[in-house]
């Protein structure tokens, strides 16, 4: 009797162990959250909105507000939905540059700061396939529409372009994202240059 319950003693150790490591490598992608980032990354997006020129709209999701400025504005009329496909080109920066310092001309991250995406146009880009709403995947580029991105797209028309701000929670929140070998910190906020080109579907 007692080497039943030394063998079952052992099995459910071992299930144990199991279950843990499982749990581990499930978790292993968890990005651990950089403080002075952090800080520098909200302490940015709370000056930049005290800027000249900048504006701000809710997000639907309630869980923050965007802040933009409009650099060029379009002839289009026609809405962006949230089942919008739309064209774009764009470029999203982070508040720092390559080399990881701060920039504290804020008018300057989408000339300095480093870019960890993009679609331009003077590289001779295709234009990315983004959505009003929900990301889908096309072509070339997969988007990567985020909440704050989404929520810009559907007050913006054809033609516009803007730089927008994107504070982490409408973008890759608290976690933050890995993806294609491309690393988003937690808390992280995103500055994109955004322009309308096409509305392919509404």
């Amino acid at each position: 009797m007692k080497t039943y319950w030394k063998w079952i003693v052992m099995m459910m150790a071992s299930l144990a162990f199991v279950a843990c490591s499982d749990d581990e490598d499930e978790n292993s992608w968890w990005l651990p959250v950089d403080e002075a980032w952090r800080t520098a990354n909200t302490q940015a997006f709370e000056a930049r909105a005290n800027d000249e020129g900048i504006e701000y709209i809710n997000s639907q999701s309630n869980n923050g507000r965007i802040l933009y400025k409009i650099l060029k504005k379009g002839e289009g009329t026609e809405p962006i939905y949230f089942t919008s496909q739309v064209e774009c080109y764009y470029k999203g920066c982070f508040i720092a540059d390559e080399d990881g310092n701060y920039i504290q001309n804020r008018d300057s991250v989408l000339s300095q700061g480093e870019v960890f995406s993009s679609a331009l146009r003077e590289n001779d880009d295709d234009p990315a396939l983004m959505s009003g709403g929900v990301a889908i995947d096309y072509g070339t580029y997969s988007s990567s529409t985020t909440d704050g991105f989404a929520t810009a797209l559907q007050h913006m028309h054809e033609g516009d372009i803007w730089e927008v701000w994107v504070p982490y929670s409408l973008g890759y929140g608290v976690n933050g994202n890995v993806s294609q070998g491309d690393t988003i910190k937690p808390y992280t906020t995103l500055v994109f240059q955004i322009e309308v080109v096409n509305i392919v579907e509404q």
